[in-house]
């Protein structure tokens, strides 16, 4: 496993947000990546959007790092808005193609859904699959969906039935996120381990976790501010060739810092 940059620490997102020159602030988010030591740089568009940062406009030598694109929640459309998220899909595909990044990652849909709003956002979802797992294979670009399995919010209700869908494409990946999946609807470090771990594992979003606290408290914290055991999970999956962790961590520049300087004692 190799780690990647998402976010980069409260006291960096004041700075990039002082910075005139777009071509500064590109240049900073390199620097940062440097400075810290991780071989990836993980890119978010959400995230980078609050930058102020173009994603056409990547510079080229971004590709020093190992690079891949994380689309989130908020870029796959309901059920009705299919057009909305093919445009989005295929605009990150020319993204990823034009930088030669290995993964793009998508949430399930994302809603408080009716039984009869979740079928019709599984149809949904099956049709993006479909579509768009064929450019996948033929770029050499994975395409992977992320284990958010909360079923008030997303689509799938547990990681039973994210894995009953996942084993009908096989050659859809699996972004798990470890932090979400601990929180609710708290699978263990065992639970995730046995669940997921003969499936197409293409990378992880780490962070720790608290479960008796509010979500905003709860998840995306500096390892050691939470109660998940890296050390299990860090055996298992650094058992796979060439999966990423990307660091989702809201935290300052020095916890983000000793989480990365933790998790590469347990590769």
């Amino acid at each position: 496993m190799y780690f990647s940059m998402d976010e980069i620490g409260y006291q960096n997102n004041e700075i990039i947000k002082a910075i005139d020159q777009e071509s500064d602030r590109w240049k900073f988010i390199y620097n940062t990546a440097r400075s810290y030591g991780f071989e990836g740089i993980h890119i978010t568009p959400s995230l980078y959007n609050k930058f102020g940062l173009n994603l056409g406009n990547i510079p080229d030598y971004f590709q020093e790092f190992k690079l891949t694109f994380h689309l989130g929640g908020g870029y796959i459309a309901p059920e009705n808005r299919y057009e909305e998220s093919n445009k989005n899909i295929e605009t990150a595909f020319e993204i990823a193609i034009k930088h030669n990044m290995h993964d793009i990652s998508i949430h399930p849909p994302n809603h408080e859904l009716t039984e009869i709003e979740k079928g019709k956002s599984l149809e949904f979802l099956h049709k993006v699959m479909s579509k768009w797992l064929i450019i996948s294979v033929q770029s050499g670009i994975s395409l992977s969906l992320e284990t958010h399995v909360a079923g008030e919010y997303f689509l799938f209700d547990g990681l039973k039935e994210f894995s009953e869908f996942i084993d009908i494409y096989p050659d859809l990946g699996v972004l798990i996120d470890i932090s979400h999946n601990y929180y609710n609807p708290k699978y263990s470090e065992d639970d995730i381990i046995r669940l997921l771990w003969n499936k197409n594992i293409k990378g992880l979003h780490i962070s720790d976790s608290l479960r008796n606290a509010e979500f905003e408290e709860g998840t995306h914290l500096a390892i050691g501010d939470g109660t998940i055991d890296f050390r299990k999970l860090m055996k298992h999956f650094n058992q796979i060739p060439n999966i990423f962790g990307a660091l989702e961590i809201k935290t300052s520049n020095e916890g983000l810092h000793n989480s990365l300087e933790y998790l590469k004692t347990l590769k």
